[in-house]
């Protein structure tokens, strides 16, 4: 029952006003005897008078009505009357979670579900409304504003490559409410692959009386796609994945500054995956998949190598063939150049070279200044002076390293030699010596010198008595190293672990970057120094850099590809498992409540509507 309650009840005395009109009406004035010409007692014709009897007395009351109707209406109006009215409080406050993950990219008949996904969010605006960007981070892009901004925000979203969290978005739809009646809307094709599961988190909010409506734009298209990128210095694999329920030929092409350095053609079989390997292209390349499908978010996968992938190294050597020569020339990231003293300018390959030009100088097995095709005096402070301005040296122990002359450049303090047989252990896991890690006694030697470490440095391997055999230090700019173990009398260099002991000390040496470093993906965050960056899009200004689209980003000087690389997301072919509601009508009939809906407003409108029909009528009567 509708009841009109007043905010000022006493206005209600301002109704006397009704009463005091209504006597002056009724009030009739007291009849005057006068003297008049008998000419004005010629009558009309009764006939006519009859006509407008009756249009004269409607006139007088609806005058006399129209301003009794105005006098109630401002009476009524001093009171403030108002009426409750039920409405939907959750309409007051909306929180829509955008599903922006990759798989709603994914079109049906040129649509795809993210545009589908927009539509349905400018529907469902109201009130005060919030917006969620369900990315594998959680994302409020819009909080507490009305209709019109949320529209203009909404046409500023567009779909990203990262996989889908839509659990936390809905803890943190929950957070954005509090304890506000409102409602939460999920709009997405329910191809979760990250967080909690949504169910569990729905029935959560469900029992705290939550509003929350799952809208599904799911659709039926279909795709195969780039699902892994293997990278590596030399070589990199990629996997394609058909998800469709029959076979499909696609063409793999690998192409590099808009040229394509090759292809191949292969047919997967349903739901199955197919790999190809190709040497990895330096510089910024990219690996292409035809005929392009309804997901192209993973018909491309992109790829980034360091600046520099290769080292180039000097060795410095009287032996005419070695293991460590052999080793280093083998290994595909070094640039190998041979010298043998006293000339250090033209290589074995009669080449002529700029010794002090390379990346490492590696001194190992050379002969005396003495001796026949000895060192040139003075070499040793020329490799001092090329580590301290940021070269880099590594110095092999021999059998007559005591009677060489090696200035202030090693690392440690030689002593002298000790015949007899000793186990070589790991002292320091790092890159270097990771491939010990389970056998960190990885070999032996029948001897070796004596040695202390200076200071500052760090001992990666040492003898049993704990004398130091591999040693690290930094001088100035430049980092040098100790290599303590004598080839001669230790079986290391016949190990399969010699070479990429020397391959990890010199890219460790160098500083060399890993290459896995510049290939991501999608959805990782990365913190940096404030600067500007060039993302796959556009260009921004950030210290903190969440890379949620597939392509090449540009920032510290260098160049970082990203890539999508999900099965679970690139599955777009899985029916949507979210439930439809029940229980919003019984939700919705706990959320409803009473507004008061004030009617001055009202009134004063119908009063005023009033008093302009009153004056036309005065005025067509003749009385103005």
């Amino acid at each position: 029952m509708v009841t009109l309650p007043f905010q000022r009840p006493l206005g209600l005395w301002a109704l006397i006003a009704v009463a005091v009109f209504i006597f002056l009406y009724l009030r009739r004035p007291k009849p005057q005897e006068k003297i008049i010409p008998s000419l004005m007692f010629v009558l009309q014709d009764n006939k006519k008078s009859r006509q407008y009897s009756f249009f004269q007395k409607l006139m007088t009351n609806l005058l006399f009505l129209l301003q009794l109707l105005s006098i109630l209406g401002l009476s009524a109006v001093a009171a403030a009357p108002f009426v409750k009215l039920k409405y939907d409080v959750t309409l007051e406050n909306t929180v829509i979670i955008l599903d922006v993950s990759a798989s709603m990219q994914a079109k049906e008949k040129s649509v795809s579900r993210f545009d589908r996904a927009l539509d349905q969010a400018k529907k469902v605006l109201s009130g005060r409304n919030s917006i969620i960007m369900a990315e594998n981070v959680p994302l409020i892009v819009l909080e507490n504003e009305n209709s019109k901004i949320a529209l203009d925000v909404l046409s500023k979203i567009k779909a990203r490559a990262t996989t889908t969290n839509l659990g936390d978005a809905l803890l943190l739809a929950k957070d954005i409410l509090g304890d506000k009646p409102g409602r939460i809307v999920v709009i997405s094709d329910f191809l979760a692959t990250e967080g909690p599961d949504i169910e569990v988190v729905r029935a959560t909010l469900s029992s705290e009386d939550k509003i929350v409506d799952f809208v599904d734009v799911s659709n039926k298209a279909k795709n195969t796609g780039i699902t892994r990128l293997e990278v590596t210095k030399y070589n990199t694999k990629v996997y394609v994945k058909n998800f469709n329920s029959e076979a499909k030929q696609v063409t793999i092409k690998i192409v590099k500054d808009s040229k394509e350095l090759t292809q191949t053609k292969v047919t997967i079989a349903a739901n199955s995956v197919e790999n190809f390997v190709f040497d990895t292209p330096a510089g910024i390349s990219k690996v292409e998949l035809e005929p392009k499908d309804d997901l192209e978010a993973d018909d491309v996968g992109f790829i980034a190598t360091p600046p520099k992938i290769k080292n180039s190294v000097l060795l410095i050597t009287n032996e005419k063939s070695s293991n460590l020569e052999l080793a280093l020339g083998a290994a595909k990231d070094v640039e190998l150049d041979v010298v043998n003293p006293p000339v250090l300018t033209i290589n074995t390959k009669k080449e002529k070279i700029e010794p002090y030009k390379h990346d490492v100088i590696i001194v190992y097995k050379i002969n005396n200044v003495n001796k026949r095709d000895g060192i040139v005096p003075g070499t040793f402070e020329d490799i001092e002076d090329y580590v301290e301005k940021g070269g880099n040296a590594i110095i092999a122990v021999q059998e007559d390293s005591k009677e060489i002359n090696t200035g202030n450049l090693l690392p440690v303090e030689l002593k002298n030699k000790i015949n007899k047989a000793t186990k070589i252990c790991v002292e320091t896991i790092n890159q270097i010596t990771k491939q010990f890690e389970k056998e960190r006694c990885f070999t032996t030697t029948a001897s070796y010198f004596g040695a202390e470490a200076k200071k500052g440095t760090i001992t990666f391997a040492s003898a049993d008595d704990k004398t130091p055999l591999i040693v690290y230090g930094e001088r100035e700019k430049g980092k040098v190293a100790y290599y303590g173990i004598l080839d001669a009398t230790s079986d290391f260099k016949t190990l399969p672990g010699y070479p990429i002991f020397w391959s990890s000390l010199i890219n460790f040496m160098i500083g060399t970057e890993d290459i896995r470093d510049f290939n991501l993906k999608t959805g990782k965050i990365v913190t940096i120094n404030e600067q500007k960056v060039k993302t796959p899009s556009s260009s921004l200004t950030t210290s903190k850099l969440l890379m949620d689209e597939t392509g090449i980003y540009e920032f510290d000087g260098k160049k970082f590809a990203v890539n999508l690389l999900d099965e679970k997301e690139s599955d777009i072919g899985l029916p949507s498992k979210v439930e439809s509601l029940k229980e919003r009508e019984r939700l919705l009939s706990r959320e409803s409540a009473e507004h008061d809906f004030n009617l001055e407003l009202v009134i004063l409108g119908l009063v005023f509507l009033f008093m302009l029909t009153e004056f036309f009528y005065i005025k067509r009567r003749g009385d103005i």
